[in-house]
């Protein structure tokens, strides 16, 4: 067998080359690209864009408003994102128009997400938004007390490098996404049911250089359309992966989640599109040289004979 990643891995540092292997993984399974020349250059398209959103200033963030079904800032209602594009323009635009907005994090990122919202709004920042510890048992009554007061729900659908809990512990659905299949959370999606908001998905579209951050409707869902919360969370959920998958096919690269989807959506493929050759591959972890295999994303010892 032939090892074409051989001579692409000296070019990276070991960590480097270890990210870029599940990257590879999970592009595989879901966009069926088994080049690894054009992995390669997606990877570097997505860390670079990944970059360049984070580099730019909130402060200079400028709308062009085209969230149609949006309730105002006095209806509170359940709004989701991905991290997609210039996703930190979602929240930011929602400050801007004067909602309030009450964010579940990880109790690891919160400190971090402070930090973020006080620079975009000063030390007022507490009075527009409330953070919750998204592991809390309690966290669904907290949500309906501050909805009750006039806080809308906000968070992002794809998780994030927090995310990478044990699956095993979350209640997980597997659905069908682009050339494979993932599987996601939708707790917060039956809790918009139980607690009967609305619900709009909004993401920020890629941006032509100096022009208005388009922020615009994907998805959404009045309250009432469906006698139960499984039907709900089940049909709805595919509907906006579905939705979503027309934009990430034109902008792939604006995705960040390609870089961490293994460790919070269990990407997955017919295996029969796959063969040893672009299936097998190598890297390094803690001085060990493991085999890793990109269909299971199992990793094992590489034998010294092949090195």
């Amino acid at each position: 067998m032939q090892f074409t990643w051989k001579a692409a891995m000296q070019a990276y540092s070991e960590k480097d080359w270890r990210d870029f292997v599940f990257f590879s993984a999970n592009v595989q399974h879901l966009l069926g690209i088994h080049q690894l020349g054009i992995q390669q250059n997606l990877h570097r398209e997505v860390i670079n864009f990944s970059v360049r959103q984070a580099e730019m200033a909130s402060a200079k963030f400028q709308f062009e408003d085209k969230t149609f079904w949006l309730s105002p800032p006095e209806r509170p209602q359940v709004i989701l994102s991905f991290h997609f594009g210039y996703y930190r323009a979602v929240p930011a635009f929602l400050v801007q128009r004067g909602y309030k907005l009450c964010i579940p994090v990880a109790k690891e990122v919160m400190i971090r997400q402070i930090k973020y919202y006080e620079d975009l709004l000063g030390e007022q920042w507490e009075e527009q938004v409330i953070f919750l510890e998204a592991e809390d048992p309690y966290l669904f009554f907290k949500l309906r007390r501050q909805m009750d007061l006039g806080y809308h729900i906000f968070c992002y659908l794809d998780g994030g490098v927090s995310a990478a809990k044990d699956l095993q512990a979350q209640k997980l659905i597997e659905i069908p996404f682009l050339n494979g299949s993932i599987k996601i959370k939708h707790g917060i999606l039956h809790m918009a049911f139980l607690l009967q908001k609305n619900i709009t998905v909004l993401i920020a579209k890629i941006a032509v250089e100096n022009e208005p951050i388009v922020i615009c409707a994907l998805s959404h869902w009045f309250k009432n359309w469906f006698p139960s919360g499984r039907q709900f969370t089940d049909y709805f959920s595919r509907i906006i992966y579905e939705d979503f998958e027309e934009v990430l096919l034109e902008y792939p690269e604006a995705w960040e989640a390609w870089l961490y989807l293994h460790k919070t959506m269990s990407p997955s493929s017919d295996v029969a599109t796959w063969s040893a050759t672009n299936r097998i591959i190598s890297f390094s972890m803690k001085e060990k040289q493991l085999l890793f295999d990109k269909f299971t994303y199992l990793s094992y010892p590489l034998p010294v004979t092949i090195l």
